[in-house]
């Protein structure tokens, strides 16, 4: 898996960028020449000390590669923008050619799913990307698992025998231990009513089955960076 970081002076500059591509929802690519045509990316913002990373889609286009992104990514980006009052700088940014993406040394994600072959695969993806995978096949074993190990994100199938997916994520957020584990769901549940619920639910993203492979990588990435990259930024402190 690739990345990319962006550099921006200012939010002013990234809201004018944003708001330059938000009818596409995409942003301008420089490096042609080092990207592929559907390529997902794990692209992370920054402005000053301050950063968010999202997972993108490279998008050719008549005039040029674009970066492209779901809805919930942009509203992300969008979100980060306006956080703060944007100070008087000069519109300015730039991007980093994409270089490799890998987990922090240590990671460790649960995988829980009561298909095999999904967990297999699933497993498999994620330690090419330097990710230890623990995987389960229900919800309770899940529960369990999760009360003797320390995991740094949770891969939950929405539909598990017993207590489904949606209602260990309820359980989990429910108790102080696992308020701020990341949770991506891998459902077959795509609906935009589906999706609510499992955002409201304490969801941090989704991806839909069949899933590329790509995609949940990067959103994997994205996820375990937001959350990792602010504990070592205040060790570093």
């Amino acid at each position: 898996m690739r990345g990319i970081v962006c550099e921006f002076k200012s939010y002013s500059a990234l809201e004018q960028v944003l708001e330059h591509g938000s009818e596409e929802r995409d942003l301008d690519l420089p490096y042609c020449e080092a990207v592929r045509d559907g390529e997902w990316l794990v692209v992370t913002i920054v402005v000053g000390e301050e950063s968010t990373t999202v997972a993108g889609r490279v998008d050719e286009r008549a005039d040029g590669f674009r970066l492209a992104f779901e809805e919930r990514d942009w509203e992300r980006l969008q979100g980060f923008a306006e956080e703060a009052a944007p100070p008087s700088l000069p519109p300015a940014e730039r991007a980093s050619v994409p270089h490799p993406v890998r987990a922090a040394p240590g990671t460790r994600v649960l995988v829980v799913d009561d298909d095999d072959a999904q967990q297999t695969i699933v497993g498999s993806m994620l330690e090419t990307s330097g990710i230890h995978a623990l995987s389960v096949g229900s919800a309770e074993e899940a529960w369990q698992a999760l009360a003797t190990t320390e995991v740094d994100l949770l891969v939950l199938d929405w539909s598990l025998p017993g207590m489904n997916g949606l209602e260990l994520c309820h359980k989990l957020r429910g108790d102080p231990r696992f308020g701020a584990l990341p949770i991506l769901f891998l459902t077959a549940h795509s609906s935009s009513d589906d999706l609510v619920t499992a955002f409201e639910a304490g969801a941090d993203d989704f991806v839909s089955k069949p899933f590329r492979a790509p995609e949940l990588k990067a959103r994997v990435l994205g996820l375990l960076r937001r959350t990792q990259l602010p504990a070592a930024a205040a060790v570093a402190h």
